[in-house]
């Protein structure tokens, strides 16, 4: 309508008319592409504000979970104190055998830290992340992340160790049972004077034991910056951070 009217405007030379139309027409288009930018934009809001509470929620998920493996592995901690203390004395009076033996197991693994993050992952791949927040928050976040490398690579470093120490040894009170009812069908039996009469054995449990309480303090280090990524994620979107008590690692 407004073209054929500024077309007969044209036509007859009316000036006013023109630049009436004109105007009309710019202001038009002007208003329509507002209103597709304020649209466009409405609904990038609304993917943040979603994708801010699934990392909210993400967040607090990974907390419960370090949570969880540090007080499975902080727990066994006065037990192997205790089995170390009798391994090195060789004082095994009044020993509960199934203890000292979870306790010396416990010496022989280097459990993966792995808490969820596929909705940090999604969001980095969909380029999303760089919109959430403000510098502040995703500095917490990427020291968080930063920290889960970290830790993994301490880790894959005491397992090479802990491979290095027992490549092909064969301790004489420390031997693999076939056991149906146990984890992968199998179980370490131990001659606990015997294996304290070995220093060698002796020696490599303290330095396992040692690379144990590591672990430990390292997670420690990565539940802090956990707690402080999902502080700063609640202060920009007003939910409070309750981690569950409920997942296990």
């Amino acid at each position: 309508m407004i073209l054929r009217r500024l077309s007969q405007s044209l036509k007859t030379q009316n000036w006013t008319a023109i630049w009436i139309e004109f105007f009309l027409l710019v202001a038009g288009v002007f208003l329509g592409i507002q209103v597709a930018n304020w649209n466009q934009e409405r609904q990038l809001d609304a993917r943040r504000s979603a994708a801010l509470s699934r990392l909210h929620a993400e967040s607090e998920a990974a907390i419960t979970y370090i949570e969880s493996r540090i007080g499975r592995m902080a727990g066994e901690a006065e037990l192997r104190t205790d089995a170390l203390r009798r391994l090195s004395d060789n004082d095994w009076q009044n020993a509960d055998p199934v203890k000292m033996a979870k306790a010396l197991d416990s010496l022989q693994f280097a459990p993966a830290v792995s808490p969820p993050r596929a909705v940090y992952d999604e969001l980095i791949n969909t380029g999303l992340y760089s919109e959430l927040g403000d510098p502040r928050m995703r500095e917490a976040v990427s020291a968080y992340v930063a920290h889960i490398g970290w830790v993994e690579r301490q880790i894959d470093y005491v397992r090479a160790r802990i491979v290095a120490r027992n490549d092909g040894r064969r301790f004489k009170g420390e031997r693999p049972v076939f056991d149906p009812a146990a984890h992968r069908q199998t179980r370490r039996d131990y001659d606990f004077p015997a294996l304290s009469a070995d220093p060698e054995f002796v020696a490599n449990a303290i330095l396992n034991n040692e690379t144990t309480i590591a672990q430990v303090e390292w997670t420690l280090d990565l539940l802090d910056k956990a707690r402080a990524m999902c502080a700063e994620i609640s202060r920009l979107d007003g939910q409070s951070c309750t981690p569950s008590k409920d997942t296990k690692p």
